[in-house]
Parts: C-alpha cells; structure tokens; sequence
C-alpha cells in the first residue's frame, strides 16, 4: 500500500496547487508539515506571476491500494 502526503496551497490566482511527498515518514506531524509549507510559502520558489503560493489550504495522507491481476 503506497502513501503519499499532499500539501495544497492556494496560490495568487485564487486557485489550489498541490505538491505530493511520496512515502512521508508516519505518523505525519502536523505541526512540523504546516511549519515546512510555510517556508515553502516564504522562499517562493513555486508558480510564477500570479501564480506563487500564498497561503496554506491543507494536507493530507493518501493511501493507494493496487491490485493486479494477471490475464492469461
């Protein structure tokens, strides 16, 4: 089962964009996921005009099940 924490974030726009950690270390601290977007926030190294991040909107655990078959 494959885990993925996404952080979303509103941007200048007004719209959500979301980076995805893959395989984040459990159990997610809160504390220390809202300090990291924060600073991602403040280095402003995402978007472009209009389209930086400018305010946290949430994140979450994601669990993905696969399951494959095998066709004959």
């Amino acid at each position: 089962m494959a885990k993925t924490l996404e952080l979303h974030f509103t941007n200048g726009l007004g719209k959500t964009s979301k980076l995805t950690i893959d395989n984040p270390k459990e159990p997610v601290d809160k504390m220390a996921v809202k300090q990291v977007m924060d600073l991602i926030i403040a280095a402003d190294i995402f978007g472009g005009e209009n389209q930086s991040f400018v305010s946290v909107k949430e994140a979450r655990l994601v669990e993905h099940n696969v399951t494959d078959y095998e066709i004959v």
